[in-house]
């Protein structure tokens, strides 16, 4: 096993390796990169989403939200 990581992730990885969900710390390490990725992704399209919407909101393009309804429709799931 690598030694060049911090204790904390060390033990991290030795846990998930102890735990048979991997073959290898290669496999842990890519699906680790993996996630990171896809989290990535998801960062930036949600930075983009607000920038989206911070123009909609400068141009006038928004409703105020009516929070009564928001928790009436909300209430209707319980």
């Amino acid at each position: 096993m690598s030694t060049g990581y911090p204790p904390e992730i060390l033990k991290f990885i030795e846990e998930e390796m102890a735990s048979g969900h991997y073959e290898d710390e290669s496999a842990l390490v890519t699906e680790a990169l993996e996630v990171f990725r896809e989290l990535k992704q998801r960062q930036a399209e949600l930075k983009q989403q607000i920038q989206q919407s911070l123009e909609a909101e400068r141009e006038g393009r928004v409703m105020p939200l009516d929070i009564d309804a928001i928790v009436s429709e909300l209430e209707s799931y319980c």
